[in-house]
């Protein structure tokens, strides 16, 4: 509770019954409770057994078209309208109940037609007086009226106040009910009225022939006991609901993770499928790059070598012409563009950068013999590069040897490579003769210098001077 509260405690009940012989024996008893609350029309110890509860009537739903009894239809709700049961002999009667209607074609309209002021008389005798004042809807609750002790052959129901439909007013019934020994003894009566609407789900027949407006009337005491049953097969019913929930809660948690693990399964087979492929691939490519390579060194190579021992052999013989020595100086430099090339082949996707350094040392061997030359690289770094990356950067290197064995007559070389952080420098040094840097022309070579730099990205420098020598510095990054 909170502070400065007092807990308060109640004890309710919507109704009590008590059957016997099939009927609540309990209806309208007279009933004593001490100290309770009465605040009407909600709250009163006489609705304890005034036989309206929440459970709705006691029936058998079916199919069947048939609503009772319906008056016929007036004007006003100040009309008198009556309808009869006639038992045809004087029976004894220990109660009376009244089933209010509630057709299908009205499905918001509950107890239609029962009539706002009305009475109840047993040869013409008043059993109950409610026309002085308005008697509330009892909706779907049946309306009974215990009569111990009566005698009678002819039960009246008298209305003073219709129920107002929709601009009219008019006075209806489901049922009439007339109880001896727990026996509806009403079945077989003959019923008379004031006047009556005859439909295909409205008459006179209608109001004795054991049905509400939704189905077959039931006695209370089974009705009661199937509702206990219904209600355990309801509980049994939730609680199988739940199991099957949760069986079907594990059983789909299974299932994904089953699918889970054949996606993932598939995933794997797939990805070693696509390695299996590139390394098949890749062995098929680093065959073709040996073919290759020794086709060109069978070939073209051992021809060139041909050519050039052949034009040495004719030079050393003193009767050589200029273009036979041009001939042996261009065989040379296609033998050792060949070896290059070979090179290039036979490295792979990516070669480590210590490759490309060696590559370089063998062509300047080649190409710069008749130069005092030194090659500087970074050592112990084991970067890789793509192949491009090594054939632009090896075709530029050997166009700036090329250039220097030409044009530089220079006496010394200095070349230095490093690389770090996916940064390449190449830096190539002579002191050579120099030249005029704005009178480069296509035809010393500079201008595929130029064009190999722009290829790899990169940055390409050159600094001369005429009698100065010559600087090439290359800065590119790599992959």
């Amino acid at each position: 509770a909170q502070p400065h509260q007092t807990k308060r405690f109640i004890f309710c009940l919507g109704e009590l019954l008590v059957f016997s012989g099939g009927r609540n024996v309990a209806l309208h008893s007279q009933v004593l409770a001490p100290n309770s609350v009465e605040t009407l029309p909600t709250w009163s110890p006489r609705h304890l057994v005034d036989g309206a509860y929440a459970l709705g009537l006691p029936v058998h739903p079916d199919e069947i078209n048939g609503n009772g009894w319906h008056s016929g239809i007036s004007n006003t709700s100040q009309t008198t309208k009556w309808v009869q049961a006639d038992l045809g002999a004087p029976r004894d009667i220990q109660e009376i109940r009244l089933i209010p209607a509630h057709p299908r074609d009205y499905p918001e309209r509950f107890g239609f037609g029962f009539p706002r002021r009305f009475k109840v008389e047993a040869d013409g005798k008043t059993i109950f007086d409610s026309t002085t004042a308005d008697f509330p809807n009892p909706g779907d609750t049946p309306v009974a009226f215990p009569t111990p002790g009566l005698r009678a052959q002819t039960i009246r129901c008298t209305a003073t106040q219709l129920w107002e439909r929709s601009g009219d007013f008019v006075y209806a019934l489901a049922e009439l009910q007339v109880f001896d020994a727990g026996k509806n003894i009403a079945l077989e009566s003959i019923i008379t009225s004031s006047d009556d609407t005859i439909t295909p789900s409205w008459s006179r027949p209608g109001l004795i022939d054991g049905r509400s407006s939704s189905g077959v009337l039931l006695d209370e005491a089974s009705w009661l006991a199937d509702l206990s049953q219904r209600r355990q097969f309801t509980d049994e019913l939730a609680a199988l609901e739940t199991q099957r929930t949760t069986a079907l809660s594990i059983a789909q948690s299974r299932a994904a993770w089953l699918a889970s693990a054949v996606f993932c399964l598939a995933i794997v087979i797939a990805w070693l499928a696509v390695q299996r492929s590139r390394r098949s691939r890749r062995r098929e490519m680093e065959s073709l790059r040996h073919r290759i390579s020794r086709d060109l060194h069978d070939e073209i190579g051992s021809h060139l070598g041909s050519i050039r021992l052949m034009s040495e052999l004719a030079l050393r013989d003193g009767s050589a012409s200029d273009s036979l020595e041009e001939i042996h100086r261009l065989a040379g430099e296609a033998a050792e563009s060949m070896r290059g090339i070979i090179w290039l082949v036979r490295e792979g996707d990516s070669p480590p950068l210590t490759s490309l350094v060696e590559a370089m040392r063998q062509s300047a061997g080649a190409l710069l013999k008749d130069i005092e030359w030194h090659l500087e690289a970074t050592e112990g770094n084991s970067a890789t590069a793509s192949l491009e990356f090594h054939r632009q950067v090896f075709l530029l290197f050997r166009e700036a040897a090329h250039n220097i064995t030409r044009h530089a007559h220079a006496a010394q070389v200095r070349i230095e490579v490093r690389w770090k952080a996916k940064h390449f420098h190449l830096h190539i040094e002579d002191d050579g003769c120099g030249f005029d840097v704005a009178a480069i022309t296509a035809g010393n070579g500079l201008a595929n210098l130029q064009h190999r730099a722009t290829v790899l990205g990169g940055a390409l420098q050159i600094t001369s001077n005429p009698g100065s020598g010559t600087c090439i510095t290359l800065e590119v990054d790599f992959s």
